[in-house]
Protein backbone atom coordinates (compact mmCIF):
# COMPACT_ATOMS: atom_id res chain seq x y z
CA UNK A 1 0.00 0.00 0.00
CA UNK A 2 1.56 3.50 -0.47
CA UNK A 3 2.24 5.22 2.33
CA UNK A 4 2.23 8.58 1.01
CA UNK A 5 -0.63 10.74 0.32
CA UNK A 6 -1.01 12.69 -3.00
CA UNK A 7 -1.49 16.08 -3.93
CA UNK A 8 -5.25 15.83 -3.52
CA UNK A 9 -5.43 14.41 -0.38
CA UNK A 10 -2.69 16.83 0.74
CA UNK A 11 -4.84 19.65 -0.14
CA UNK A 12 -8.35 18.25 0.94
CA UNK A 13 -6.38 17.79 4.43
CA UNK A 14 -4.72 21.41 3.92
CA UNK A 15 -8.23 22.50 3.78
CA UNK A 16 -9.98 20.67 6.83
CA UNK A 17 -7.54 22.59 8.85
CA UNK A 18 -8.08 25.41 7.21
CA UNK A 19 -11.72 25.19 7.98
CA UNK A 20 -11.12 24.78 11.51
CA UNK A 21 -8.62 27.34 12.04
CA UNK A 22 -11.21 29.55 9.92
CA UNK A 23 -13.76 29.15 12.71
CA UNK A 24 -11.31 29.27 15.62
CA UNK A 25 -9.90 32.51 14.18
CA UNK A 26 -13.55 33.94 14.74
CA UNK A 27 -13.76 32.68 18.18
CA UNK A 28 -10.53 34.65 18.97
CA UNK A 29 -12.00 37.97 18.74
CA UNK A 30 -14.64 37.08 21.60
CA UNK A 31 -13.03 38.85 24.00
CA UNK A 32 -12.84 42.19 21.49
CA UNK A 33 -16.74 41.75 20.90
CA UNK A 34 -17.74 41.09 24.43
CA UNK A 35 -15.94 44.34 25.86
CA UNK A 36 -16.48 46.63 23.16
CA UNK A 37 -19.74 45.71 21.27
CA UNK A 38 -21.71 43.46 23.89
CA UNK A 39 -20.30 45.97 27.01
CA UNK A 40 -19.22 43.31 29.47
CA UNK A 41 -16.44 44.40 31.57
CA UNK A 42 -13.04 43.26 30.98
CA UNK A 43 -12.21 41.80 34.17
CA UNK A 44 -15.22 39.63 34.19
CA UNK A 45 -14.78 38.39 30.78
CA UNK A 46 -10.87 37.77 31.75
CA UNK A 47 -12.33 35.25 34.32
CA UNK A 48 -14.19 33.96 32.10
CA UNK A 49 -11.50 33.14 29.23
CA UNK A 50 -9.34 31.84 32.22
CA UNK A 51 -11.30 29.48 33.95
CA UNK A 52 -13.89 28.07 31.43
CA UNK A 53 -10.83 27.46 29.24
CA UNK A 54 -8.77 25.35 32.08
CA UNK A 55 -12.08 24.06 33.53
CA UNK A 56 -12.86 22.86 29.91
CA UNK A 57 -9.25 21.65 29.35
CA UNK A 58 -9.67 19.22 32.38
CA UNK A 59 -12.01 17.00 30.64
CA UNK A 60 -9.52 16.69 27.14
CA UNK A 61 -7.69 13.61 28.72
CA UNK A 62 -10.98 12.04 29.14
CA UNK A 63 -12.22 13.21 25.71
CA UNK A 64 -8.85 11.67 24.13
CA UNK A 65 -9.41 8.74 25.88
CA UNK A 66 -13.21 8.40 24.77
CA UNK A 67 -11.86 9.06 21.45
CA UNK A 68 -9.39 6.71 21.01
CA UNK A 69 -11.83 4.17 22.15
CA UNK A 70 -14.95 5.21 20.01
CA UNK A 71 -16.14 2.12 17.32
CA UNK A 72 -13.76 2.10 14.02
CA UNK A 73 -16.28 2.53 11.28
CA UNK A 74 -15.29 2.28 7.46
CA UNK A 75 -14.23 5.65 7.17
CA UNK A 76 -11.32 4.80 9.97
CA UNK A 77 -10.26 5.76 13.47
CA UNK A 78 -10.93 9.46 13.40
CA UNK A 79 -12.45 10.60 10.07
CA UNK A 80 -16.11 10.59 10.60
CA UNK A 81 -15.71 12.25 13.93
CA UNK A 82 -13.62 14.42 12.06
CA UNK A 83 -16.57 15.16 10.08
CA UNK A 84 -19.36 15.32 13.26
CA UNK A 85 -16.96 17.44 15.46
CA UNK A 86 -16.74 20.13 12.68
CA UNK A 87 -20.63 20.63 11.81
CA UNK A 88 -21.28 21.07 15.61
CA UNK A 89 -18.43 23.16 15.95
CA UNK A 90 -19.61 25.60 13.05
CA UNK A 91 -23.19 25.93 14.68
CA UNK A 92 -21.43 26.41 18.12
CA UNK A 93 -19.63 29.60 16.72
CA UNK A 94 -22.59 31.38 15.73
CA UNK A 95 -24.21 30.91 18.95
CA UNK A 96 -20.76 31.77 20.62
CA UNK A 97 -21.57 35.61 19.33
CA UNK A 98 -25.57 35.45 19.30
CA UNK A 99 -26.36 34.22 22.48
CA UNK A 100 -24.54 36.82 24.80
CA UNK A 101 -26.68 39.74 22.50
CA UNK A 102 -29.40 37.67 22.60
CA UNK A 103 -30.09 36.67 26.06
CA UNK A 104 -30.94 39.40 29.26
CA UNK A 105 -28.11 37.98 31.47
CA UNK A 106 -25.01 38.50 27.99
CA UNK A 107 -22.43 37.58 31.05
CA UNK A 108 -24.36 34.05 31.74
CA UNK A 109 -24.77 33.06 28.17
CA UNK A 110 -21.09 34.18 27.52
CA UNK A 111 -20.70 31.51 30.33
CA UNK A 112 -22.68 29.04 28.68
CA UNK A 113 -22.06 28.74 24.86
CA UNK A 114 -18.28 28.99 25.77
CA UNK A 115 -18.08 26.41 27.69
CA UNK A 116 -20.54 24.37 25.44
CA UNK A 117 -17.81 25.68 22.85
CA UNK A 118 -14.71 23.93 24.41
CA UNK A 119 -16.33 20.65 24.89
CA UNK A 120 -17.37 20.56 21.22
CA UNK A 121 -14.04 21.74 19.79
CA UNK A 122 -12.50 18.91 21.49
CA UNK A 123 -14.93 17.03 19.06
CA UNK A 124 -12.83 18.27 16.26
CA UNK A 125 -9.38 19.00 17.21
CA UNK A 126 -8.64 16.07 18.69
CA UNK A 127 -9.89 13.69 15.95
CA UNK A 128 -8.14 16.10 13.22
CA UNK A 129 -4.60 16.32 15.36
CA UNK A 130 -4.82 11.99 15.56
CA UNK A 131 -5.09 12.05 11.58
CA UNK A 132 -1.61 13.12 11.18
CA UNK A 133 0.34 10.16 12.58
CA UNK A 134 -2.04 7.77 10.88
CA UNK A 135 -1.73 9.36 7.17
CA UNK A 136 1.66 8.75 6.59
CA UNK A 137 4.52 6.69 8.45
CA UNK A 138 7.83 8.09 6.74
CA UNK A 139 9.24 11.41 8.56
CA UNK A 140 9.39 13.32 5.31
CA UNK A 141 5.73 12.97 4.87
CA UNK A 142 4.59 13.80 8.20
CA UNK A 143 6.90 16.86 8.25
CA UNK A 144 4.80 17.86 5.17
CA UNK A 145 2.02 17.01 6.87
CA UNK A 146 2.89 19.47 9.56
CA UNK A 147 4.12 21.97 8.03
CA UNK A 148 0.83 21.55 6.05
CA UNK A 149 -1.38 22.10 9.24
CA UNK A 150 1.06 24.94 11.12
CA UNK A 151 1.06 26.86 7.95
CA UNK A 152 -2.90 26.77 7.62
CA UNK A 153 -3.68 27.37 10.76
CA UNK A 154 -1.18 30.07 11.39
CA UNK A 155 -2.03 31.77 7.89
CA UNK A 156 -5.76 31.82 9.10
CA UNK A 157 -5.09 33.20 12.02
CA UNK A 158 -2.59 35.94 10.64
CA UNK A 159 -5.57 37.03 7.71
CA UNK A 160 -8.31 36.59 10.71
CA UNK A 161 -6.43 39.05 12.45
CA UNK A 162 -5.84 41.78 8.99
CA UNK A 163 -9.61 40.88 7.61
CA UNK A 164 -12.17 40.61 10.77
CA UNK A 165 -12.68 44.21 11.73
CA UNK A 166 -12.87 45.61 8.11
CA UNK A 167 -15.14 42.63 7.59
CA UNK A 168 -17.30 43.14 10.30
CA UNK A 169 -17.50 47.29 9.44
CA UNK A 170 -18.39 46.36 5.64
CA UNK A 171 -21.33 43.99 7.02
CA UNK A 172 -22.26 46.75 9.24
CA UNK A 173 -20.68 46.91 12.24
CA UNK A 174 -22.44 45.96 15.39
CA UNK A 175 -24.45 42.70 17.11
CA UNK A 176 -25.65 42.38 13.24
CA UNK A 177 -22.38 42.61 11.59
CA UNK A 178 -20.83 39.99 13.61
CA UNK A 179 -23.13 37.47 13.38
CA UNK A 180 -22.86 37.95 9.47
CA UNK A 181 -19.39 37.33 9.66
CA UNK A 182 -19.46 34.18 12.12
CA UNK A 183 -22.06 32.75 10.05
CA UNK A 184 -19.96 32.90 7.02
CA UNK A 185 -16.22 31.50 8.84
CA UNK A 186 -18.84 28.67 10.58
CA UNK A 187 -20.28 27.70 6.75
CA UNK A 188 -16.94 28.15 5.00
CA UNK A 189 -15.22 26.15 7.75
CA UNK A 190 -17.73 23.20 7.61
CA UNK A 191 -17.98 22.67 3.90
CA UNK A 192 -13.46 22.58 4.23
CA UNK A 193 -13.99 20.18 6.60
CA UNK A 194 -16.30 17.73 5.16
CA UNK A 195 -14.00 17.42 2.09
CA UNK A 196 -11.11 16.92 4.59
CA UNK A 197 -12.88 13.69 6.26
CA UNK A 198 -14.12 12.24 2.50
CA UNK A 199 -11.02 12.69 0.85
CA UNK A 200 -8.25 11.48 3.51
CA UNK A 201 -7.09 8.00 3.89
CA UNK A 202 -5.55 6.46 7.53
CA UNK A 203 -2.43 4.70 6.38
CA UNK A 204 -0.77 3.49 9.87
CA UNK A 205 -2.72 0.56 12.09
CA UNK A 206 -1.90 -0.01 15.65
CA UNK A 207 0.41 -3.22 15.44
CA UNK A 208 -1.91 -4.65 18.12
CA UNK A 209 -6.03 -4.49 18.13
CA UNK A 210 -5.92 -4.66 21.83
CA UNK A 211 -6.29 -0.77 23.48
CA UNK A 212 -4.76 0.44 27.00
CA UNK A 213 -6.79 0.49 29.71
CA UNK A 214 -7.68 3.59 31.90
CA UNK A 215 -5.27 1.70 34.38
CA UNK A 216 -2.60 2.43 32.18
CA UNK A 217 -2.90 5.97 31.04
CA UNK A 218 -0.81 6.66 34.03
CA UNK A 219 2.10 4.01 32.68
CA UNK A 220 1.72 5.33 29.47
CA UNK A 221 1.58 8.86 30.03
CA UNK A 222 3.45 9.92 33.35
CA UNK A 223 5.84 6.80 33.77
CA UNK A 224 8.75 9.23 31.73
CA UNK A 225 8.90 12.76 31.64
CA UNK A 226 8.39 13.17 27.94
CA UNK A 227 4.66 13.89 28.39
CA UNK A 228 4.72 15.76 31.46
CA UNK A 229 7.67 18.39 29.89
CA UNK A 230 5.85 18.64 26.04
CA UNK A 231 2.02 19.32 27.71
CA UNK A 232 3.58 22.00 30.35
CA UNK A 233 5.80 23.50 27.41
CA UNK A 234 2.85 23.50 25.24
CA UNK A 235 0.41 25.55 27.72
CA UNK A 236 3.54 27.98 28.21
CA UNK A 237 4.12 28.66 24.25
CA UNK A 238 0.41 28.99 23.68
CA UNK A 239 -0.46 31.11 26.48
CA UNK A 240 2.03 33.39 24.38
CA UNK A 241 0.56 32.88 21.61
CA UNK A 242 -3.01 33.49 22.55
CA UNK A 243 -1.98 36.61 24.18
CA UNK A 244 -0.42 37.91 21.25
CA UNK A 245 -3.65 37.29 19.00
CA UNK A 246 -5.54 38.63 21.57
CA UNK A 247 -3.97 41.48 22.44
CA UNK A 248 -3.42 42.63 18.78
CA UNK A 249 -6.76 44.70 17.92
CA UNK A 250 -6.03 46.31 21.35
CA UNK A 251 -2.76 47.03 20.20
CA UNK A 252 -3.89 48.64 17.02
CA UNK A 253 -6.96 50.46 18.19
CA UNK A 254 -5.39 52.14 21.30
CA UNK A 255 -1.46 51.93 21.10
CA UNK A 256 -0.87 52.60 17.33
CA UNK A 257 -4.38 53.92 16.67
CA UNK A 258 -4.11 52.69 13.41
CA UNK A 259 -6.95 49.58 13.15
CA UNK A 260 -5.22 49.52 9.44
CA UNK A 261 -2.28 48.13 10.98
CA UNK A 262 -3.74 44.88 11.65
CA UNK A 263 -4.12 43.69 8.00
CA UNK A 264 -0.03 45.35 7.74
CA UNK A 265 0.51 43.08 10.60
CA UNK A 266 -1.46 40.30 9.41
CA UNK A 267 0.69 40.22 5.87
CA UNK A 268 4.39 41.14 7.94
CA UNK A 269 3.52 37.79 10.20
CA UNK A 270 1.77 35.42 7.00
CA UNK A 271 5.09 35.60 5.11
CA UNK A 272 7.53 34.90 7.44
CA UNK A 273 5.11 32.28 9.25
CA UNK A 274 5.23 30.29 5.58
CA UNK A 275 9.16 30.56 6.01
CA UNK A 276 9.18 29.15 9.17
CA UNK A 277 6.61 26.54 8.80
CA UNK A 278 8.16 25.15 5.58
CA UNK A 279 12.19 25.67 6.25
CA UNK A 280 12.57 24.82 9.85
CA UNK A 281 10.81 21.15 9.72
CA UNK A 282 12.82 20.60 6.53
CA UNK A 283 15.91 21.56 8.53
CA UNK A 284 15.11 19.53 11.83
CA UNK A 285 14.79 16.28 9.61
CA UNK A 286 18.74 16.76 9.42
CA UNK A 287 19.85 17.54 13.34
CA UNK A 288 16.66 16.62 15.10
CA UNK A 289 13.25 18.39 16.18
CA UNK A 290 14.71 19.75 19.54
CA UNK A 291 17.17 22.09 18.81
CA UNK A 292 14.85 23.97 16.02
CA UNK A 293 12.07 23.88 18.49
CA UNK A 294 14.05 25.89 20.98
CA UNK A 295 15.63 28.06 18.14
CA UNK A 296 12.32 28.49 16.56
CA UNK A 297 10.97 29.47 20.46
CA UNK A 298 13.90 32.02 20.28
CA UNK A 299 13.37 33.89 17.34
CA UNK A 300 9.70 34.40 18.69
CA UNK A 301 10.14 35.42 22.16
CA UNK A 302 13.01 37.67 21.04
CA UNK A 303 10.50 38.98 18.16
CA UNK A 304 8.05 40.23 21.00
CA UNK A 305 9.87 41.38 23.52
CA UNK A 306 11.33 43.74 21.13
CA UNK A 307 8.03 45.50 20.45
CA UNK A 308 8.24 47.06 24.12
CA UNK A 309 11.32 48.96 22.75
CA UNK A 310 10.76 50.02 19.58
CA UNK A 311 9.88 53.71 18.55
CA UNK A 312 5.70 53.52 18.74
CA UNK A 313 5.74 53.40 14.56
CA UNK A 314 4.21 50.89 12.35
CA UNK A 315 7.39 50.02 10.56
CA UNK A 316 9.82 49.16 13.85
CA UNK A 317 6.75 47.04 14.89
CA UNK A 318 6.20 45.44 11.76
CA UNK A 319 9.44 44.32 11.42
CA UNK A 320 9.81 42.47 15.11
CA UNK A 321 6.11 40.87 14.27
CA UNK A 322 8.14 39.38 11.66
CA UNK A 323 10.38 37.58 13.47
CA UNK A 324 7.70 36.37 16.04
CA UNK A 325 6.14 35.18 12.53
CA UNK A 326 8.77 32.82 11.54
CA UNK A 327 9.60 31.91 15.27
CA UNK A 328 6.19 30.66 15.32
CA UNK A 329 5.63 29.53 12.52
CA UNK A 330 8.75 27.02 12.60
CA UNK A 331 7.56 26.31 16.58
CA UNK A 332 4.24 25.04 15.29
CA UNK A 333 5.03 22.65 12.87
CA UNK A 334 7.36 21.01 15.04
CA UNK A 335 5.01 20.59 17.57
CA UNK A 336 3.85 18.41 15.17
CA UNK A 337 6.25 16.37 14.73
CA UNK A 338 6.90 16.17 17.60
CA UNK A 339 3.57 15.15 18.49
CA UNK A 340 3.29 12.31 15.62
CA UNK A 341 7.02 11.16 17.29
CA UNK A 342 5.57 10.91 20.71
CA UNK A 343 3.19 8.27 19.36
CA UNK A 344 5.06 6.29 18.13
CA UNK A 345 7.56 6.55 21.68
CA UNK A 346 4.73 5.77 23.75
CA UNK A 347 3.81 2.57 20.79
CA UNK A 348 7.67 1.56 21.36
CA UNK A 349 7.93 1.68 25.35
CA UNK A 350 3.65 0.03 25.44
CA UNK A 351 2.20 -1.46 22.68
CA UNK A 352 -0.40 1.01 22.14
CA UNK A 353 -0.98 3.21 19.52
CA UNK A 354 -2.55 6.61 21.85
CA UNK A 355 -2.88 9.27 18.45
CA UNK A 356 -6.07 10.81 20.41
CA UNK A 357 -4.81 11.07 24.08
CA UNK A 358 -1.95 12.54 23.25
CA UNK A 359 -4.17 15.08 20.23
CA UNK A 360 -6.12 15.57 24.30
CA UNK A 361 -2.77 17.10 25.50
CA UNK A 362 -2.32 19.18 22.17
CA UNK A 363 -5.73 20.30 23.10
CA UNK A 364 -6.01 20.89 26.56
CA UNK A 365 -2.21 22.96 26.02
CA UNK A 366 -3.95 25.14 23.59
CA UNK A 367 -7.35 25.87 25.84
CA UNK A 368 -5.36 26.43 28.89
CA UNK A 369 -2.59 28.63 27.01
CA UNK A 370 -5.11 30.68 25.18
CA UNK A 371 -7.31 31.05 28.61
CA UNK A 372 -3.80 32.04 30.38
CA UNK A 373 -3.12 34.07 27.28
CA UNK A 374 -7.18 35.74 27.17
CA UNK A 375 -6.75 36.02 30.92
CA UNK A 376 -3.58 37.82 31.90
CA UNK A 377 -4.87 40.46 28.73
CA UNK A 378 -8.16 40.59 29.98
CA UNK A 379 -6.40 41.10 34.03
CA UNK A 380 -4.14 43.83 32.82
CA UNK A 381 -6.46 45.80 31.21
CA UNK A 382 -8.69 45.82 34.35
CA UNK A 383 -5.61 46.34 36.13
CA UNK A 384 -4.34 49.12 34.23
CA UNK A 385 -7.73 50.88 34.04
CA UNK A 386 -9.53 49.61 30.95
CA UNK A 387 -12.76 51.34 30.05
CA UNK A 388 -15.11 48.73 28.34
CA UNK A 389 -17.64 50.18 25.70
CA UNK A 390 -14.82 51.45 22.99
CA UNK A 391 -14.22 54.68 24.68
CA UNK A 392 -10.69 56.46 24.97
CA UNK A 393 -8.31 55.13 27.04
CA UNK A 394 -6.10 56.73 29.81
CA UNK A 395 -2.24 56.69 29.36
CA UNK A 396 -1.14 53.61 31.73
CA UNK A 397 -4.32 51.87 30.36
CA UNK A 398 -2.27 51.94 27.03
CA UNK A 399 0.80 50.94 28.35
CA UNK A 400 -1.23 47.62 29.77
CA UNK A 401 -1.91 47.15 26.35
CA UNK A 402 1.53 47.47 25.29
CA UNK A 403 3.08 44.97 27.90
CA UNK A 404 0.31 42.55 26.97
CA UNK A 405 1.47 42.48 23.33
CA UNK A 406 5.04 42.43 24.20
CA UNK A 407 6.52 41.80 27.58
CA UNK A 408 4.04 39.34 28.83
CA UNK A 409 3.81 36.56 26.13
CA UNK A 410 7.17 37.18 25.64
CA UNK A 411 8.06 35.91 29.42
CA UNK A 412 5.31 33.40 29.06
CA UNK A 413 7.03 31.83 25.85
CA UNK A 414 10.74 32.03 27.91
CA UNK A 415 9.32 29.64 30.54
CA UNK A 416 8.25 27.24 27.85
CA UNK A 417 11.42 27.01 26.14
CA UNK A 418 13.11 26.52 29.64
CA UNK A 419 10.74 23.50 30.43
CA UNK A 420 11.70 22.21 26.88
CA UNK A 421 15.28 22.54 27.37
CA UNK A 422 14.57 18.97 29.14
CA UNK A 423 12.82 17.04 26.72
CA UNK A 424 13.98 13.29 26.82
CA UNK A 425 13.14 12.42 22.95
CA UNK A 426 16.40 13.67 20.49
CA UNK A 427 16.86 12.57 17.77
CA UNK A 428 18.58 9.51 18.38
CA UNK A 429 16.04 8.35 20.14
CA UNK A 430 13.34 9.01 17.65
CA UNK A 431 14.94 7.15 15.03
CA UNK A 432 15.45 3.82 17.30
CA UNK A 433 11.76 3.99 18.45
CA UNK A 434 10.84 4.26 14.27
CA UNK A 435 13.36 1.46 13.14
CA UNK A 436 12.01 -0.56 15.86
CA UNK A 437 8.37 -0.30 15.02
CA UNK A 438 9.18 -1.10 11.28
CA UNK A 439 10.84 -4.28 12.30
CA UNK A 440 8.07 -5.10 14.84
CA UNK A 441 5.48 -4.71 11.75
CA UNK A 442 7.58 -6.59 9.35
CA UNK A 443 7.75 -9.32 11.33
CA UNK A 444 4.02 -9.35 11.99
CA UNK A 445 3.45 -9.25 8.26
CA UNK A 446 5.99 -11.92 8.02
CA UNK A 447 4.87 -14.15 10.64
Amino acid sequence: MNDRPGFMEKLAFFGGVAGGALMGGASGFLLLYLTDVVGIGAAAVGTLMLVARIVDGASDPIMGYVVDHLPVTRWGRFRLYVLIGGILCAFCLVALFAAPAWFPDALLAAWITYLLWGLLLDLFQIPVTSLLPVVAGDPRTRGQLAAIVGLTGLLAAALSTGATLPIVAALGGGTAGWLKYVSVMALAGCVLVTIMAVRVRERVQPLSPERYRLKDVRRIFFGHKAVPILLTSKVAVQAASGSLTAALPYFALYYLRDQAFLSAAALAMAVPMVIGAVAVPGLARRSGVKPWYLTSLGVAIAGLALIAVVPAATLPVLVCLAFTGFGLGGAVALGLVLLAELADYTEWKHGFRTEASLAAMTSFATKAGGGVGGGLLAYTLAATGYRSGGVGQNPEAIQGVLYAQSLIPAAIGAVGALVFAAYPITKAVAEQAAAELAERKNHLLVG
